[in-house]
């Protein structure tokens, strides 16, 4: 036993001298300085060649050009190649060499095959730094990792790993490589973390006989990104499942490949892609966002042209299209879900539940503007939502829009546009059961050649200045040389809109000359209104005189009044009562969308007085902000900068800032006033079009645009409109300066035609445009009361800082919404917003190394809903604490060495917050709020409180007693409001008036509680009038007082002869008796009324009858006083009023 434990122990001892003795001979070899082959002892220091057991060190050259014709390793443990050295495999060197890494590969050098037969396997980590180019690379480990900062070349790159994921430890740069896989049974992914991947190749081939695209750069194995990565293709293919969300990009073009995308996908801006072959599918489980060209122009690669391919986009979450879809048939899937689109479409959409046969449900919204220019399959349900559009563009097709009536419905709430392709043939000539269009109508006669209707429905808004009517109106306008002589229409309203209207004095009204007159079309015994279908019909088809004969807009109206929809965006100023001399003043412009739906783009302006001069805008962005010194957006001497915001989201709250300056009052004539800055909003009246015909009309005065070059400004105006909606989609940009807006639509007309002249026109102009000068403003102001009527009323939002210009302040201060008059009064402020400002005093001995603020939120706040703003001291060397404990805010940041104010604001900050009111709160509730600041560690400073009073009632509104005597051409409408006793006050009045009980038309808009209207005095009419309040915080008027009514009466403008001689009057002036000498054909009754200039009735006489023939009769007014009257004479049944004088 004692020998067997001995022969043992031997045994184990001279194991452990050879495990010893392996790990001594295993070493570190580095390659001489002169390099030379692998296989060559002299290629190494120490004479020694690697073995498998090694770490292999290359500073030289060494070639591994394998055997004549076996398969030839190299095996080392770990390998790096320094920077200077080299591994190549040289051309017609014999069968296959590889390298056989079992631990790491660090380059940092240059790994090159010329013989296209020389490739690496790789067990460990790849990290390379330097030229790359083997033929394949196959990766054969566990937990891998690959990283570096230059290109990886080779022809392929297979993850054949023992464990699922290759990881990125950095970006990855792929150029010419196929990254693929050639294990089966697993599926093998690159797993990116957060790094972005980038594929690139030289060029690419395309196979016409197949019609099919191929590139030396494709990636087909699964990528994985920890929320969304970024994938870079240049000239390559991209195919197989992403795992998270992408954003593609490409500088040239990329192919899809059968692709899925299991989270969102993001096309970039100025990227073109196209389908490898026709018919590939692009599957997106998630949104949708394309600001690329996809399958949209021929595809040009160096000298490889050829069409684009089509391709099916299935997207099962929103689809927002920014950019084109060129060829690409899309299929927005519901799969049980509600999912939106956006965008333009430029081929067909085929809405749709599921890609098979089943039907889960789910429905597709439209909140914003969608454009479709090919055909519409409907077998999913799809709404229109208000303030959402849906274009059907197409002009070609008899039948654009499909719904499969079993499965889905088109709901409209919306509008919709579209077009009914007559083909100047009978057999089209009827649009009925149109889902969503409300409208059926049928063409009888009409002369030369009618292509087709285009149609658009409006739900949810009343026509623009026609509040008075229901919130549906339509618009039908004939395509072609020739004129529709007779058809039939028929209109359908819905309850919920109908607006105050009733129900059953319904009637249609028609105007021609887009909403300046109406004519009451609805008229007779062949018009009908069915309350039962809710629908109002036109023309008998065997009637042709019953027919409508002109197209134009139409509106249902029961001639009641109407409130206007109010305008759901609200808008605030936050900053200092005081403005500094000679130092920077922060204000915040907030702008708060308090609706349901998106709103259109509209502008804002910030106007200050004299002794203030503007600096610099800051535009907060997705990655930061924009800084634009006064220099670059207008005329530091402007008192005026007007902003352009291409939309506002839902409850979307966005804000920028406007640095000012105090200017030395020498330097500028002193205001009446005092200091103040006023925000205004150009969107109550706001009107689409409008905004195009005010820089049109602006950028014509400077530089006298002809009638062609203004057509072609003023379409590039609509695609810059697009352009700045897509910028802020894409990268969070949510306002413009006027002058950006303008030079972007230069810019298109000119991209748009390369021949026109309108960039050399503008020139230098474009500087005296965006400076936006007086002329500009009044232009602005002309703009707005040409819509609405009425001329030198201003319309502001109330929003006004006033103070006065100080040469120094306490800038530990609280500021607040801005509301009206000293206490502050508020309408709707359901969200408010605070910045708290801190200084470390010119006094103070050493910078403030440490700043601590606390907030404390009374009852009328709700804390939940708190959000922390933008601070001064922001980025990576400021690391603040931002938290809330109940009702406590609190804001600490240490190291920010805020040093003294000595020159300010170096020695200043700020932070923000907001935080929703509490619901239900009543009006003349009192909102306040302070903070306590402390530095370092002194003693507590308290700062102001900030103080606002809600005021949520509106006025209330009598018309009184118009003023109108017989013979006048106006009528002074009046009206008496009243406010709540602790309201902020009665601001304007809106008037609204009806003519014969037409729908009420927006008459104007006035400061005073009367206003002037034009009537005729020479032909009866029946006038209705009512007024709205609003107050000084713009709550406005829900309810229609009781109308002020009055029935004009006509007057001759002959003085003594009318009716052909039928009838004459005399003498006029007369200081006694009047005559009066008529003329009939038979025997008729006569009476004669005097009126006195205010309309009272002074005097009547019944003539009797006269004999056929001529007759007169005389009346004594001798007993009247001197003055102005009007005689009103009766005969068969035909009055006519002259103005006499009484001397």
């Amino acid at each position: 036993m004692k020998e067997l434990s001995k022969t043992f122990i031997t045994i184990v001892i001279l194991v452990a001298f050879l495990i010893i003795s392996g790990f001594a001979d295993a070493a570190d070899i580095t390659s001489t300085a002169q390099g030379g082959k692998w296989s060559d002892k002299t290629t190494w220091i120490g004479g020694v060649v690697p073995t498998l057991t090694d770490n292999v060190i290359i500073t030289s050259t060494v070639t591994a050009n394998g055997g004549s014709y076996s398969s030839t390793p190299y095996p080392v443990v770990n390998l790096t190649i320094n920077a200077g050295g080299k591994i190549i495999r040289e051309k017609n060197s014999g069968g296959l060499s590889y390298l056989k890494i079992s631990g790491n590969l660090t380059n940092n050098g240059e790994i090159i095959d010329y013989a296209d037969y020389f490739d690496i396997d790789l067990a460990g980590n790849l990290i390379n730094n330097g030229i790359l180019k083997p033929r394949y690379i196959n990766l054969t480990g566990e937990n891998q990792q690959l990283s570096g900062t230059i290109v990886i070349e080779c022809k392929q790159i297979n993850l054949n790993m023992k464990d699922e994921f290759a990881r990125a430890a950095s970006d990855l740069i792929f150029k010419n490589c196929r990254v693929n896989s050639g294990v089966s049974t697993t599926n093998k992914k690159l797993n990116m973390n957060k790094f972005s991947l980038s594929l690139m190749a030289d060029s690419i081939r395309y196979d016409a006989y197949y019609g099919s695209v191929s590139s030396s750069s494709e990636i087909v194995i699964p990528i994985v990104f920890d929320g969304t990565g970024i994938l870079n293709a240049e000239n390559s293919l991209i195919g197989g499942t992403i795992f998270g969300s992408a954003i593609i990009k490409s500088p040239s073009y990329a192919f899809f490949k059968d692709l899925t995308i299991e989270g969102n996908l993001t096309l970039d801006e100025g990227a073109k892609f196209s389908s490898q072959v026709n018919l590939q599918k692009l599957r997106v489980k998630g949104y949708f966002t394309n600001f690329a060209d996809l399958n949209k122009d021929t595809v040009r690669v160096r000298n490889v042209k050829f069409a684009p391919r089509s391709m099916y986009l299935y997207v099962y979450g929103n689809s927002n299209n920014l950019g084109s879809t060129g060829i690409s048939t899309v299929y927005p899937t519901t799969n049980g879900k509600t999912i939106s689109l956006s965008g333009n479409y430029d081929a067909a959409v085929y809405i749709q539940q599921a890609e098979n046969s089943d039907k889960p449900g789910g429905k597709v919204l439209i909140n914003s503007e969608v454009n479709i220019s090919g055909k519409l399959d409907v077998y999913a349900n799809l709404e229109i939502q208000p303030g959402g559009t849906m274009n059907m563009l197409n002009k070609t097709l008899t039948s654009p829009v499909y719904v499969r009536k079993e499965q889905a419905a088109i709901t409209n709430n919306g509008t919709i546009k579209r077009h009914h392709r007559v083909g100047n043939s009978w057999s089209y000539r009827s649009f009925t059961a149109q889902d969503g269009m409300f409208a059926d109508y049928e063409l009888r006669e009409w002369s030369d050649r009618i292509e087709g209707v285009d149609i658009s429905v409006f739900n949810n808004q009343t026509y623009s200045g026609l509040p008075g009517s229901v919130k549906r109106w339509w618009r039908l306008s004939p395509v072609g040389t020739g004129k529709v002589k007779t058809y039939t229409l028929k209109l359908y309203y819905d309850e919920s809109m109908l607006n105050g209207q009733k129900e059953k004095n319904l009637k249609v009204f028609r105007s021609g000359d887009k909403g300046t007159t109406w004519e009451l079309v609805s008229i007779g015994t062949n018009a009908t209104l069915d309350t039962l279908e809710n629908s109002i019909s036109i023309g008998k088809w065997n009637i042709a005189t019953s027919m409508l004969s002109e197209f134009g807009d139409f509106v249902i109206s029961s001639g009641d009044g109407s409130v206007p929809i109010p305008s759901p965006i609200i808008l605030n100023l936050v900053g200092s009562t005081n403005v500094r001399l000679g130092a920077p003043n922060r204000y915040t412009i907030h702008l708060y969308n308090a609706g349901n739906t998106r709103t259109e783009s509209f502008m804002t302006s910030l106007t200050v007085s004299d002794d203030i001069a503007f600096k610099q805008v800051e535009i907060p962005t997705n990655d930061g902000k924009i800084i634009l010194p006064i220099d670059s957006i207008g005329s530091p001497k402007d008192h005026t900068q007007v902003f352009y915001i291409p939309y506002l989201d839902p409850n979307e709250d966005y804000s920028f800032d406007v640095i000012v300056l105090g200017v030395n009052p020498g330097t500028k004539s002193a205001k009446n006033g005092g200091t103040s800055l006023t925000l205004f909003g150009f969107f109550d009246a706001l009107r689409s079009g409008k905004k195009e015909e005010t820089y049109v009309d602006v950028v014509n005065k400077v530089v006298d645009l002809n009638p062609s070059e203004m057509d072609e400004y003023y379409r590039a105006l609509g695609v810059t409109d697009y352009k700045l909606l897509t910028k802020k989609e894409k990268d969070g940009t949510g306002a413009f300066v006027v002058k950006t807006f303008i030079k972007h639509t230069v810019e298109t007309a000119s991209n748009a035609n390369p021949l026109t002249k309108i960039a050399y026109k503008i020139g230098s102009a474009i500087e005296l445009v965006g400076e936006v000068k007086d002329s500009f403003r009044r232009r602005m102001w002309h703009w707005l009361y040409k819509e609405v009527g009425l001329y030198g009323v201003e319309e502001s939002s109330g929003k006004t800082i006033n103070g006065k210009i100080v040469t120094s302040w306490d800038p530990n201060e609280k500021q607040g919404p801005t509301g009206y008059g000293e206490s502050n009064f508020l309408f709707q402020a359901n969200k408010m917003n605070y910045t708290i400002l801190f200084e470390n005093k010119k006094e103070a001995t050493a910078p403030a190394y440490r700043v601590q603020i606390v907030d404390t939120l009374s009852a009328v706040f709700n804390p939940e809903t708190v959000k922390f703003g933008t601070t001064s001291h922001s980025g990576p060397n400021y690391n603040w604490k931002m938290e809330r404990n109940g009702n406590v805010l609190k804001w600490d940041i240490e190291g920010i060495e805020l040093p003294p104010n000595i020159t300010p604001p170096e020695g200043e900050g700020y932070v923000t917050f907001s935080v929703d009111l509490k619901e239900g709160l009543n009006s003349g509730t009192v909102i306040e709020n302070e903070a306590t600041i402390v530095f370092d560690i002194n003693p507590p400073i308290t700062t102001n409180v900030w103080r606002n009073v809600l005021d949520t009632i509106a006025p209330q509104t009598v018309m009184t007693t118009l003023k109108y005597a017989v013979g006048d051409t106006a009528i002074t409408v009046s009206c008496n409001s009243s406010d709540n006793v602790n309201g902020s006050g009665v601001s304007k009045y809106k008037y609204f008036a009806s003519v014969n009980n037409e729908p009420f038309k927006f008459i104007g808009e006035s400061y005073e509680n009367s206003i002037s209207f034009s009537v005729s005095d020479s032909t009866k009419n029946n006038y209705r009038f009512y007024a709205l309040a609003t107050d000084n915080v713009n709550n406005a008027e829900l309810k229609v007082p009781k109308y002020a009514e009055i029935n004009s009466i006509p007057v001759s403008n002959k003085t003594n002869e009318l009716f052909s001689d039928q009838l004459k009057l005399y003498p006029n002036p007369t200081s006694g008796k009047i005559t009066v000498e008529c003329f009939t054909e038979k025997r008729t009754p006569v009476d004669l009324e005097i009126y006195s200039a205010s309309g009272e009735l002074v005097r009547i006489s019944k003539l009797g009858l006269l004999e056929a023939g001529k007759g007169h009769f005389t009346m004594d007014i001798s007993d009247l006083k001197q003055g102005v009257y009007f005689a009103k004479v009766i005969l068969n049944q035909t009055a006519e009023t002259f103005k006499v004088i009484k001397n």
